[in-house]
């Protein structure tokens, strides 16, 4: 009897770490996306320190805030046609060096047809793009 209590007790809080490791992977692999109130607030508090801040309202519900600088506004999927290094920098797994690198590449042919074409630039292979093309468009 002890043996099967013990049993029980054993799978339940293995359930309860797998169940809690899930919901931290969810939670911290997410963009943190503002709601109006927060983005007033992080507006105020750029304006009192006299940094620029760049936001579209209408997007309000869309917008999502590089987490390394307030005050810089992206609104995601990105356009890789018309991105800047600044912006693809701001997407999770785009270095400086593999934006430029996008940014050469797309000088090179002239525009991106598909999301799809950044895997032809070395460095970007199929575990990089699985994890940024959410985040970019044509």
């Amino acid at each position: 009897m002890k043996s099967d209590k013990r049993q029980t007790l054993v799978l339940i809080g293995l359930s309860l770490i797998v169940i809690a490791g899930i919901l931290m992977y969810v939670a911290l692999s997410q963009p943190k996306v503002y709601v109006q109130d927060e983005i007033t607030e992080i507006t105020a508090q750029a304006t009192q320190s006299e940094s620029s801040v760049y936001y579209n309202t209408q997007y309000v519900q869309t917008t999502i805030v590089n987490t390394t600088s307030a005050t810089e506004f992206v609104n995601y999927p990105i356009n890789i046609n018309t991105a800047t290094v600044q912006e693809l920098c701001t997407v999770d797994g785009i270095g400086e060096k593999r934006a430029e690198a996008i940014v050469q590449y797309r000088q090179q042919i002239g525009g991106y047809t598909s999301v799809e074409q950044i895997k032809n630039i070395q460095g970007i292979g199929d575990a990089i793009y699985a994890k940024v093309s959410p985040y970019l468009t044509v």
